[in-house]
């Protein structure tokens, strides 16, 4: 889609003319308090007779396409490269067949050892005999609607092996059958038998410990073993972290560690192999009686207990676990799962037809969130950008994970796609890491800036500060990590960062805002909006309100960074357009969620913003824009050298420029005039021109894009991808593409408006449901350049439909 023509000089709409809603039109169109489950399974409250038709042909859409798509191998695969994913959000496995054995490397979301790492839980070999993989056939499938791998092997007797985790138990389920008998040999590898007191530091796999630019050892990693448990009839295995690194670095930076839940010291996590006709050989081994069918259940349990009797307390907690699993039919157990995951499946889908690469797209869309979807409903502890729960560890150490940190910049992109798939549910980790941190957060405004404080190495003073903020490298219960502060303390003050690239770097604290507002307009969760958005906004808007001078009545931001690799800026865009876009539409909030005081403050804050950054050179920045314009990388910088396109911060992820909104000649032309251009000034894998271009309705680039972002990594499933920069099985590169795809189909416009086909190939077809602000959820198909759609609820804003569709609003310009 070109850009339409608009006047030179035309003057910037504030954000609240573009997307504002009034709180009558949210009172009355968007749908009540308390409608998340509802949103997230089945059709809104009060659905009409031709909603819920509109819910079974999603669910016959689903049936017909989906198993079309699920991953089939038809050999055996070497190593844990060569693994498929398992899982229910929180327990999990690599699952691959190597050799003559069945094995699966065992994770779980809140597995976190005494050094600030996420663990591998363990490992199990799995043998049977006869052997299924000596000779015969093999087939492994990952069956996307059941959840399920499926393992096909041998002639003499075929034996059929199906894997899954139960979506609503913390047990994974191996069971085997085959026309004749066999027997089952299950045996535990230990993955940290003993203590090593001096592991390898590389990588950064200790950030909290050791800081990452000198390698200055704050605290010297230490790893302790796992120990074997003696329960009767099973192979129970534990960690426990006797000690841990939480209260030394919460007073490292000047922090109560009474003010958050240590996570770390007395926290247990392990396992308990059982099933029924199985007989320990040994501590660490099974042997099954011989039977035409087996079943194994392995129940992962984690939990925080500090006393001395650790052991019983977490022993019966995970015994109870393990033999609720075992005393319940299986079938029962299946049903259950089953019945979540079909619901997961009819809540958002896409299939694409007509060439090869609407194939991949297909296929990357549904597995990217499949991966997501399995590794993403551990309660505060988000998907990990690199690796997921799925990473491989080394030779060396088991938990090795290259970057184990939370960086804001890439952790986002796993969360941004779930609005337009309707997976509110697995956006609530993330959206509690940081609710569940915010008093830390504005305990460490008062520790560093509580006062009037000269900046290292900046030389700047920074007046008194108030608020929170949360560091672009965060740690797990909210803190900076400890290596990117620096454990080096000698001659600086408390707010100096060692982390040389990332000091100054803060729009992440406004682009969780945004993305909480985007929460908002989706589901109307007054809930949510209540106790997770408000009191984070209120105190982020206060910080940078209060973080530096004014100037000429106008927030100067400075020092700031823009990206990692321009600094010592002044309003970085990403900033800028931050503050432009919460603060517009916070005062749109319904009045019974916001106070007057509120109100009041945020327009008194609007009115202390700096102009965006856009210009014809790096000092022009006023409001009046024309063809030669270009959104800037800071209002001292026209286009900076940092190739993460950070001047495009206003198009995504902050909305204010795009596609249905005004000036998108402007936003347009910036684009194409980036920095950085996949795949010619870099290939890593967040760059993320993908969404720029679907935003912007450009559909050659955003398909270009998006199917490039849709690659492959070095791994044999095609759920993960490339991650040669921060680790494999990488998450961000499709997860760009799964926003991208999403855009491209149905994207936000102005005020309620929704554009349907915003950036759509001509060659593709399409069938489709995806969700969108109001609380809609658009459903339907494009066959031969006809579309047939509905919208459920209906009456809220304008479904702008492109001009393939006859009698219907066309998009303005032309493809």
């Amino acid at each position: 889609m070109e850009s339409p023509k608009p006047t030179p000089n035309s003057q910037h709409l504030p954000r609240r003319a573009m997307l504002g809603r009034t709180a009558g039109v949210l009172a009355a169109a968007m749908l009540p308090a308390g409608a998340l489950s509802a949103l997230a399974t089945q059709p809104a409250a009060g659905a009409t007779k031709a909603s819920r038709a509109a819910a079974a042909r999603a669910a016959a859409v689903v049936d017909q396409s989906l198993p079309a798509h699920n991953e089939i191998w038809t050999s055996k695969s070497t190593d844990i490269t060569g693994s498929m994913p398992i899982g229910n959000g929180v327990q999990a496995a690599n699952v691959w067949v190597e050799g003559n054995q069945l094995r699966l490397l065992l994770a779980a979301g809140d597995a976190w050892e005494e050094n600030v790492r996420l663990a591998k839980v363990g490992r199990l070999d799995i043998t049977f005999s006869p052997n299924p993989f000596a000779s015969g056939g093999f087939r492994q499938e990952l069956k996307l609607h059941e959840s399920e791998i499926v393992i096909t092997a041998g002639s003499s007797p075929v034996i059929t092996t199906r894997i899954w985790a139960g979506a609503n138990e913390q047990t994974i389920h191996v069971e085997s059958d085959a026309p004749s008998a066999f027997t089952v040999d299950v045996a535990f590898t230990n993955l940290r038998p003993r203590n090593n007191a001096s592991p390898s530091q590389s990588s950064f796999t200790f950030m909290d410990l050791v800081n990452t630019e000198d390698g200055y050892v704050g605290i010297q990693p230490k790893i302790w073993a796992d120990g074997i448990q003696d329960v009767p009839g099973t192979v129970t295995w534990a960690h426990h972290n006797g000690a841990s690194a939480y209260d030394k670095i919460m007073r490292l930076q000047k922090l109560d560690p009474a003010i958050h839940d240590n996570p770390l010291t007395g926290r247990t996590f392990g396992g308990q192999v059982r099933g029924e006709g199985f007989n320990p050989v040994s501590s660490t081994r099974l042997l099954s009686a011989s039977d035409t069918s087996h079943r194994l259940d392995i129940t992962l349990h984690s939990s925080i207990d500090a006393s001395a009797g650790w052991r019983q307390t977490w022993g019966k907690q995970i015994g109870d676990l393990a033999g609720a699993s075992a005393g319940t039919p299986v079938e029962q157990l299946r049903t259950d799962h089953r019945t979540w995951w079909d619901q997961y499946w009819n809540r958002s889908y896409i299939f694409v037809t007509g060439d090869a690469d609407a194939a991949k797209v297909t296929k990357g869309w549904l597995h990217t969130r499949y991966v997501q979807a399995i590794a993403g409903r551990t309660p505060a502890m988000p998907i990990r950008f690199n690796g997921s729960l799925f990473t491989p560890g080394n030779p060396d150490d088991p938990d090795f994970r290259r970057w184990n940190s939370y960086h804001a910049f890439n952790q986002r992109f796993a969360y941004w796609n779930m609005l337009g798939s309707g997976d509110y549910d697995l956006m609530q980790p993330y959206f509690d890491q940081y609710a569940n941190s915010l008093p830390l957060a504005k305990a460490r405004v008062q520790a560093f800036w509580g006062r009037p404080t000269v900046e290292e190495p900046s030389a700047v003073e920074l007046p008194a500060t108030q608020g929170a903020m949360w560091p672009e490298v965060m740690g797990l219960w909210g803190h900076a990590v400890g290596g990117e502060y620096g454990w080096n303390r000698t001659g600086h003050g408390d707010s100096w960062f060692s982390g040389s690239w990332t000091r100054w770097l803060y729009a992440g604290n406004l682009e969780i805002v945004t993305m909480m507002l985007d929460y908002f307009s989706h589901t109307n969760d007054t809930a949510f909006a209540r106790d997770k958005l408000l009191p984070i906004a209120r105190e982020v808007v206060k910080f940078y309100d209060t973080h530096w001078h004014h100037k000429d009545g106008k927030i100067h931001m400075y020092p700031m960074y823009s990206g990692e690799g321009d600094r010592n800026l002044r309003n970085p865009a990403g900033d800028t357009a931050g503050l432009h876009r919460v603060l517009g539409e916070l005062q749109t909030l319904p009045t019974t969620l916001t106070t007057a005081g509120d109100r009041t403050y945020w327009s008194q804050v609007e009115s202390r913003l700096p102009a965006l950054p856009v210009g014809t050179t790096a000092q022009d920045n006023d409001d009046w824009w024309g063809a030669p314009d270009r959104l800037k990388t800071s209002h001292d910088v026209f286009l900076g050298t940092d190739t993460n396109n950070q001047n495009l911060y206003p198009i995504f992820p902050m909305r204010l420029f795009g596609a249905g909104l005004p000036h998108l000649n402007v936003a347009v032309a910036s684009f194409q005039g980036r920095r950085g251009k996949y795949p010619a000034n870099g290939s890593q894998d967040w760059r993320h021109d993908a969404i720029h271009a679907a935003y912007l309705g450009l559909t050659s680039d955003a398909k270009y894009q998006t199917v490039s972002a849709f690659r492959a990594g070095t791994w044999r499933y095609i759920g993960f991808g490339p991650g040669s920069a921060d680790g494999e099985p990488g998450q961000e590169a499709h997860a760009i593409a799964k926003t991208a795809l999403q855009a491209m189909l149905l994207h936000p416009g102005a005020n309620d408006d929704a554009i349907l086909y915003n950036a759509w190939p001509s060659e593709w077809d399409v069938q489709f449901k995806l969700h969108t602000t109001g609380g809609r959820t658009v459903q339907g198909q494009l066959l031969n350049g006809q579309s047939t759609h509905t919208v459920t609820p209906a009456g809220v804003g304008n479904l702008i439909v492109d001009g393939r569709d006859p009698g219907t609003s066309a998009i303005t310009g032309t493809r």
